[in-house]
């Protein structure tokens, strides 16, 4: 059990020095020392550890690092994830949206809209922009 515990200090170091970096890729190494210590607490011999080690920090340095750089130089505050990430997306009017609700097509379903200003009303074919997802509707403007 020892070996466990060598991998897991080897994880917390390198997710500590991470912090300081930056750079995603000692995490991603503190990821496999996790998984070497899994393997290490599971009775695995060295040798295993250290082949789990190598393949669990050489899959997420090239399967996990390129999203989250991607992510952080998004140049946006946050992710926009689920639902969100549907504003400010084109899409098209399939029945007449005013006040009282409408039809758009957005990822492929339908989804009640709204219009941004309550006066405005857009015609079937039209192009509009998502500016909000409320719930299961839409606040659109004219793109």
């Amino acid at each position: 059990m020892e070996w466990a515990i060598i991998w897991i200090i080897v994880a917390v170091i390198l997710g500590l020095t991470e912090l300081t970096l930056g750079t995603f890729v000692l995490a991603m190494i503190a990821v496999g020392a996790g998984a070497a210590a899994l393997a290490a607490g599971l009775g695995a011999p060295v040798a295993v550890q250290a082949a789990v080690f190598a393949g669990a920090s050489i899959a997420s340095i090239y399967g996990v690092r390129p999203f989250l750089r991607k992510a952080v130089k998004s140049g946006s505050d946050r992710l926009a994830l689920g639902p969100r990430a549907y504003e400010g997306t084109t899409v098209t009017v399939l029945e007449k949206v005013n006040a009282d609700g409408g039809i758009v097509e957005l990822g492929g379903d339908r989804w009640t809209a709204y219009p941004l200003e309550p006066e405005v009303a857009y015609d079937e074919g039209e192009q509009v922009t998502v500016v909000e997802v409320k719930g299961a509707s839409v606040i659109v403007w004219r793109t």
